[in-house]
């Protein structure tokens, strides 16, 4: 892998969020026909919540800083569920309140039987209303869990520039890099073209005095002769 895509592969994956929590915030569901969509569609989201957790955490094997990665998938995960319980749980005690009154009406509309012939019924289970001040609460913790997934997007927002801003500068120091050793593979070459140059004409003199040697003892010679 080169050094560029490698430092490329440590970019984070963008969070997945789920927006299940913003379509039904805490004390709208009010009927049994948004309970049950909801439920519905509960189930419809924890499957995709699971596929899209599968599908990072593979992804993140591929990347750089692989725990790193898989932390913030694991993260993102507990926030999705975490909406997910929350409707859930809501739209299960509003099946319960609404069964327990249905089961009370129609108590109270069929005929009393003799006082002899069966027991005194029993007390049906209150239902459990959310007060006034627990609703406030799940509110405002509503809004705090808004706030963070805001805060977490910004921070991973800032951390990409900054890993960007990584990138750029590391791109800069491989050209500068590579720059000067092109200068210096140059330089290098024109030294050896140099030297190359100066054992040619070396050669050269040493054969010119060779010559002029075997010239002056061939004239010593012809003089030497009677």
């Amino acid at each position: 892998m080169k050094p560029l895509a490698a430092i490329l592969l440590v970019l984070a994956l963008p969070a997945f969020g789920s927006d299940f929590g913003d379509r039904y915030p805490a004390g709208t569901i009010r009927d049994r026909s948004r309970a049950e969509q909801a439920l519905r569609e509960a189930d419809a989201e924890a499957a995709r919540i699971d596929r899209e957790a599968a599908a990072r955490d593979a992804e993140c094997h591929r990347r750089f800083l692989v725990n790193q990665c898989r932390d913030e998938v694991r993260r993102h995960t507990l926030l999705a569920e975490r909406e997910l319980r929350r409707v859930r749980v809501e739209a299960h005690d509003l099946q319960r309140k609404l069964d327990a009154e249905e089961a009370a009406r129609k108590r109270a509309e069929s005929p009393a039987p003799p006082a002899k012939a069966l027991p005194a019924p029993r007390e049906p289970p209150r239902s459990r209303e959310i007060p006034p001040d627990e609703a406030a609460r799940n509110r405002a913790d509503y809004e705090k869990r808004l706030e963070e997934k805001r805060k977490a997007a910004a921070e991973e927002q800032a951390r990409a520039a900054e890993r960007a801003a990584n990138v750029r500068a590391y791109e800069e120091k491989q050209a500068e890099a590579a720059r000067r050793a092109k200068e210096k593979e140059a330089e290098r070459k024109k030294n050896e073209e140099r030297r190359a140059e100066r054992h040619k004409q070396a050669e050269a003199r040493e054969a010119q005095r060779e010559e002029l040697r075997r010239k002056a003892e061939a004239a010593a010679k012809d003089v030497a002769k009677p």
